[in-house]
């Protein structure tokens, strides 16, 4: 039995040549993000692509700056909650994790054109503006906890086929670099089976944190007060970590008790840039149509990863512990994410009414991983060829709605979907839903909008792999998942 516990932690430093081969779902969540917004288009849903004249334009549509009429400065904080509820082996284990950030922070410079005494002030450029913001568009905070009894395998599974997967059948025991040991694993799996015993009871908690945010730097100007062209450019920022523990304890078949657990700890820092262009045309007084075009962001990913695992067999003649070392996995990546082009168009009722919709298309299967780490060009193929086919195109839209009660306040409401890049995902499980509500005040110069932000979607995670694709053997933990946000959004006209 002693066998099994040196094997496992010789495993862990076997496993961590694997993470080179794991960083899709990675790439795919840095490339989820959400155009950055104000408290007034947040509890719009989003919906802002052909509305403009918000301080939102510098993240989402830059073609909307041109419809300011003075600078403007605003800041906005976030309260977020998350609460998940997974079912894991028929159990239901449910989870929180609270935070508070800065969700957005921007100025806006006004500068109308200059003309000639007599000149139309109403034709050709009537104004060029220039904005910088700071906008934090995905947020990775969750807390995840499941657990259940387990009757058909074992981590130790894992680990032995990752062991085959790795070539260690010299039939000898002996030290490595690692400070673990390198057994014939092929001659002691069958002793995996036949030493312990199903069920066991298992159990993973994660907690993760982290953003993609960006500096957005843009520009417009306004034609006739009919048609209105933007760009910007983006410095963009990520940073994940996800602190994650599994245990594992059951009975061997001489009826002692073993427990091991297995700790994780991954950071990844990056930092990139990506660019807009974007229209906004209003054929009438009352109606705007919108578009933008967001390039790929092109990101360098630095990411270091730790695991440790401790055992413990418990009674019986080979009782005793082992307590694994800290082993650290460094490594680097250039990840190139999706093209992403949204339409918009809104239209003013009786001057009280204001509705906004909007649609996006991004292909999630375009996102591609580059050579220039140092990497094996064998991994960057099987990654790429992993995205391709696991991921797939999607269509996200957002419907928003403000009604003005008076000349201070205004009432709004939205809601919006983003569609799922999981390929056969064909029902949209693992689509996000928005529903969002809020207030605005406007007195003068200035202004303060609150809003309300629920999001709903699903996820599932597993503790370790087993079998195949096509034979996935592995426990599933079905986690349904809720964010509730609030935002409030302070401005300044000047």
């Amino acid at each position: 039995m002693k066998k099994l516990i040196l094997s496992l932690v010789a495993t862990v430093a076997i496993s961590g040549t694997t993470y080179a081969q794991i960083y899709s779902p990675d790439a795919l969540k840095f490339s989820q993000t959400n155009y950055g917004s104000t408290s007034r288009f947040k509890s719009m849903g989003g919906a802002q692509i052909g509305v403009g004249g918000d301080m939102s334009s510098i993240g989402g549509n830059p073609a909307g700056l041109g419809m300011f009429t003075k600078s403007e400065f605003s800041v906005t904080p976030e309260f977020n909650n998350f609460s998940g509820n997974a079912n894991f082996l028929n159990q239901n284990t449910k989870s929180t994790k609270d935070n508070v950030n800065l969700n957005h922070i921007g100025l806006v410079l006004f500068s109308p054109a200059i003309r000639m005494k007599g000149q139309d002030t109403q034709r050709g450029v009537v104004s060029t503006v220039f904005g910088i913001a700071y906008n934090r568009n995905n947020d990775f905070t969750a807390n995840f906890n499941y657990g259940g009894s387990n009757p058909s395998n074992s981590i130790v599974d894992y680990f032995g086929d990752l062991a085959n997967s790795n070539g260690l059948t010299n039939g000898s025991v002996q030290k490595d670099a690692y400070d673990g040991y390198l057994l014939d694993y092929d001659g002691v799996k069958d002793e995996y089976f036949a030493s312990t015993n199903v069920p066991n009871t298992q159990k993973k908690s994660e907690v993760r944190s982290g953003s993609t945010s960006e500096l957005t730097a843009s520009g417009a100007i306004n034609i006739s007060n009919q048609v209105y062209i933007g760009a910007s450019v983006s410095l963009v920022n990520v940073r994940y970590i996800n602190d994650s523990e599994f245990t594992e304890s059951g009975t061997m078949v001489d009826n002692s008790k073993y427990n091991l657990s297995y700790r994780q700890n991954q950071e990844s820092k990056g930092s990139g840039y990506n660019a807009r262009l974007g229209i906004i045309v209003r054929p009438v007084e009352n109606f705007r149509i919108g578009a933008t075009l967001q390039s790929p962001s092109w990101m360098l990913i630095e990411d270091n990863t730790s695991i440790v695992l401790d055992s413990k067999i418990v009674g019986g003649a080979n009782a005793g512990s082992l307590n694994g070392t800290v082993q650290n996995y460094p490594f680097n990546y250039r990840v190139r994410t999706p093209l992403k082009g949204s339409l918009g168009a809104s239209y003013v009722i009786a001057g009280k009414a204001l509705i906004s919709a909007d649609v996006d298309y991004v292909d999630y299967s375009t996102i591609r991983f580059s050579t220039d780490q140092g990497l094996d060009p064998a991994t960057i193929v099987d990654e790429n060829n992993s995205v391709r086919d696991n991921y797939k195109q999607a269509v996200n839209f957002r419907l928003g709605a403000e009604y003005k009660i008076d000349n201070a306040f205004s009432l709004r409401g939205g809601y919006g979907v983003n569609g799922s890049a999981i390929q056969g995902d064909d029902n949209g499980h693992f689509a996000t839903q928005f529903y969002s509500g809020g207030l605005g005040y406007r007195i003068n110069n200035y202004y303060i909008d609150v809003a309300y932000q629920r999001t709903e979607t699903n996820t599932e995670l597993s503790p370790y792999l087993l079998g195949t694709n096509d034979n996935p053997l592995e426990p599933v933990a079905d986690i349904k998942t809720s964010r509730n946000n609030v935002f409030l959004t302070f401005g300044l006209r000047f």
